[in-house]
């Protein structure tokens, strides 16, 4: 029988994964990875195909002292009430965080979830994003940081 973990411990988990993580996982090929082996925790949310999904996002952001580009991959997992009701969703973010030099101006923005009930695996899905024209453009950028944080919406 496997060990299902509070949704409330997700936070706490992944930054523990980012604590054994090589210094290659800094990058977006390592952010995947990160993303994989955050994935293989199990937590205690409800049978249902749309509680436990990820989100992949990038773009250029407004909301740091330094122009910004960020390349984030979210598990969203759904918090119930003690009467087993929908109360919230959290979104764990593994965000990379680079500098907004000008190939990256261009590049816009873009934003796509994966959901169990999808027709790809979710592995089929991070090996896509894998393959992305975003990875090979960022491939040979520095991150100024990758941070792992929590949001609830």
């Amino acid at each position: 029988m496997s060990h299902k973990w509070p949704v409330e411990s997700a936070l706490d988990l992944a930054t523990a994964l980012l604590g054994e993580a090589p210094l290659a996982d800094f990058h977006p090929s390592g952010l995947i990875a990160l993303v994989r082996r955050f994935s293989e925790i199990e937590f205690d949310v409800p049978n249902l195909p749309d509680v436990d999904g990820y989100l992949l996002q990038y773009g250029k952001v407004g909301w740091f002292s330094e122009p910004t580009f960020v390349l984030s991959l979210a598990r969203q997992l759904e918090l119930v009430g003690p009467a087993g009701e929908h109360d919230a969703y959290i979104q764990v973010q593994f965000e990379l965080r680079l500098p907004l030099v000008d190939d990256l101006k261009a590049v816009g923005s873009y934003s796509e979830w994966w959901f169990p009930g999808d027709e790809k695996l979710f592995d089929v899905w991070l090996e896509s994003i894998g393959r992305a024209p975003i990875m090979g453009i960022l491939a040979d950028k520095v991150p100024r940081e990758l941070e792992i944080w929590q949001d609830q919406v």
